[in-house]
């Protein structure tokens, strides 16, 4: 066997073993121990090597032939037709708002980790909000580095300027949000949404059979990720939305307090309707506290429902019915996808699905 020749398996990684003895032949290409025209080791030896079986290493093969790296000639072997540049293994994470944490609950700490046992190289950098250049001068900093895949993950208009300041640099991107399905930039490799309509829909079927007449959402006005006007208005539900505006800089504290004042108010003037839908975790933690201080009991008083962060420890109600998604989930499904992007060149489809948890608020 040619000592060039340097390929471990782990068949604990989760990868097939096929992508394994893949990957190991690029590697050494890349790397420079096989250059165009050299012959690679025979089938039988490979896979005498590496302990798999000869089908293994022919369908990697067969996958490098397609991709014109080698090809089979007779009484040759398998020749190396080109070089391979070494993979640029640096992402670069960018969070579009102000709001998250990089906590262990989230689904851009869970990226990390895989990211890195995967051996990649990653920066995470949070950026406030906001639609002003000023703000993106961190990013640009970053972007001087070249990485080799820059994700940029938000909710809010800014991510415009921020995938319009990537495409410029040169680096290819993936973006991960609402405001991100449509992008007219070149670079653009692909988009990671959430898609919150099952779990609405579950939701709006509990309120028709539950006979719920009158519904109020608390939101941050103008098009939330997480709406159920729409849907409950077609379900014959009346629906009021109470939209929050945030007085000065955006952060928890300033949300959990603005909710709190906007539920105060609302009870004060209104009479209860038959559910509160809170749309953000950190909004419910406020008006929550609006609810506990004006004595109204949940779920006696009014049902609620609420969006919830999956295993975050933020939910302070207890065993009502929630929206909610994983981040642990969130975090590897997106990292499969970015390994995918360096491996074949193409991001893979991705869509975090919600769940519909029913709780108390509408008991069976």
């Amino acid at each position: 066997m040619d000592d060039r020749f340097q390929v471990s398996i782990d068949p604990r990684s989760g990868k097939t073993l096929t992508r394994q003895v893949e990957e190991g032949i690029r590697s050494l290409i890349a790397s420079g121990r096989y250059a165009p025209g050299d012959t690679l080791p025979a089938r039988g030896a490979i896979a005498k090597r590496l302990n798999v079986s000869e089908c293994v290493v022919r369908s990697a093969l067969r996958t490098l032939a397609a991709d014109g790296i080698v090809a089979s000639r007779q009484r040759i072997g398998c020749l190396v037709l080109k070089a391979l540049a070494a993979p640029n293994r640096t992402v670069l994470d960018v969070n579009i708002d102000p709001w998250t944490s990089f906590g262990p609950s989230n689904s851009l700490f869970q990226c990390s980790k895989v990211f890195r046992a995967e051996g990649y190289r990653v920066i995470m950098l949070p950026l406030g909000g906001g639609g002003d250049r000023p703000f993106l001068l961190p990013l640009k900093d970053a972007l001087a580095e070249k990485p080799g895949l820059v994700i940029l993950r938000s909710c809010y208009s800014s991510l415009k300027n921020a995938m319009q300041l990537v495409s410029e640099s040169g680096c290819s991107f993936v973006t991960v949000g609402m405001e991100a399905r449509r992008s007219r930039y070149a670079r653009h490799v692909g988009v990671a949404h959430y898609d919150y309509a099952p779990a609405i829909a579950a939701f709006v079927a509990d309120c028709r059979t539950a006979r719920l007449k009158r519904v109020v959402q608390l939101d941050f006005g103008g098009h939330p990720y997480l709406d159920a006007s729409t849907a409950l208005e077609r379900a014959g539900i009346r629906c009021e939305r109470v939209k929050l505006l945030v007085d000065g800089p955006a952060n928890l504290d300033a949300i959990v307090r603005t909710a709190y004042s906007r539920m105060k108010c609302f009870l004060r003037d209104r009479a209860l309707p038959d559910l509160f839908f809170f749309t953000d975790d950190y909004l419910a933690l406020g008006a929550f506290k609006a609810l506990r201080d004006a004595g109204v009991s949940v779920p006696r008083d009014v049902r609620v429902v609420s969006f919830a962060n999956s295993k975050s420890g933020l939910s302070p109600y207890g065993d009502v019915a929630h929206i909610e998604f994983d981040p642990f989930a969130d975090g590897r499904e997106i990292a499969r996808c970015v390994q995918e992007w360096f491996d074949k060149g193409a991001f893979g489809k991705y869509s975090g699905c919600c769940s519909y948890v029913r709780g108390a608020t509408f008991p069976r």
